[in-house]
């Protein structure tokens, strides 16, 4: 069997949907099935990273145009048209951009069986935001192949009860898939802390990850622990970024605030180990790798009800709780310890 994924994007930026597709590529490999990927061009680092993480996947890159959400690949479509038909399966990934979008189309036209992974994208929070533009486009788009596509990949359940408001009848179609998880638990030690108080925000600069809430929470924090420290890892547009640089400034955070930018590898080990807690405030989250790794490393998490990982968290009886303003309740009083007792 040889199935063939489609992605937005595939950096080391992306983050959680490049992790994942990492881990169900390498799963299907121990099925004997064969993959590809087609995907917009990367850099030459992000490729060579990809055939170091996944030696025995074919990855075929195409020139693009455009950025972030409106990115289109038109040598990728033309690929696709002559090509689909080598493949048993096509798993697009994403919604709301013109590369997944029509990507699904053509699978779907060349008869391929099509699976279509939202990305949370079905969620209210997405609609809420540009809400006339989003619906057009996906009354045009997005829902005609949702509705013909041979299965719909959710990767929690609550993913798939709130796209289930949109009455396309998923029921007989979809299936709940986690990313494989990759890691390795390990248990924290206490030599490797940082010597400060250390909260730890690693995911991508994206307004829907609500930095802004954090920082703002963050304002009141180090009112009362001014030993405290924020570490923000991760990378986003300049726009973005700017604004929460502004932010820092705005409020006075400069001594306690501290923009890492992207971090992998061993850097992303070390803060992980050097971190007392790690945060995740997201106003939508369709699963939430970070949260894991976090997990893995033995740190308290503090995430939103946003984060639908949250049925996973409790579960697994891990503590986790709505970030607000009070979020210095929730910080730890001693290392690896937290001082709040609410659910």
């Amino acid at each position: 069997m040889t199935v063939l994924h489609v992605m937005p994007n595939v950096s080391r930026a992306f983050g959680g949907p490049t992790e994942s597709l990492i881990g169900y590529a390498r799963a299907a490999r121990t099925q004997d099935i064969d993959v590809h990927v087609a995907a917009p061009a990367v850099s030459s680092s992000d490729e060579k990273w990809l055939h170091e993480q996944l030696p025995d996947v074919a990855f075929h890159f195409f020139a693009s145009a455009g950025q972030h959400a409106y990115v289109v690949a038109p040598e990728l479509w033309t690929w696709m048209w002559q090509e689909a038909n080598q493949f048993d399966a096509v798993h697009v990934h994403g919604l709301f951009n013109p590369v997944s979008s029509l990507s699904a189309h053509i699978g779907i036209a060349r008869d391929v069986p099509t699976v279509m992974r939202p990305f949370g994208t079905l969620s209210r929070y997405t609609f809420s935001r540009r809400s006339a533009l989003k619906r057009l486009y996906f009354a045009l788009l997005d829902r005609p192949t949702l509705r013909r596509a041979a299965a719909v990949h959710f990767t929690t359940e609550a993913e798939r009860d709130e796209a289930d408001r949109l009455s396309i009848n998923f029921e007989d179609r979809s299936a709940v898939v986690p990313p494989p998880w990759r890691g390795e638990a390990t248990a924290p030690d206490m030599e490797e802390k940082a010597d400060r108080p250390t909260v730890l925000y690693m995911s991508r600069l994206h307004p829907k990850k609500n930095v802004q809430g954090l920082l703002r929470a963050w304002a009141q924090l180090v009112a009362d622990r001014p030993d405290a420290q924020l570490w923000v890892a991760g990378d986003g547009d300049d726009d973005s970024v700017q604004r929460l640089h502004d932010t820092v400034a705005t409020h006075g955070l400069g001594d306690s605030v501290s923009f890492l930018g992207f971090v992998s590898g061993e850097e992303k080990r070390r803060v992980l180990r050097e971190a007392w807690a790690f945060a995740l405030p997201s106003h939508q989250e369709n699963f939430g790798v970070a949260v894991l790794e976090a997990v893995a490393a033995g740190l308290p998490v503090v995430i939103s009800g946003e984060v639908q990982l949250r049925a996973f968290m409790e579960t697994v009886a891990l503590q986790h709780c709505e970030l607000t303003a009070d979020v210095a309740a929730l910080m730890c009083d001693d290392r690896g310890r937290r001082t709040a007792d609410r659910p």
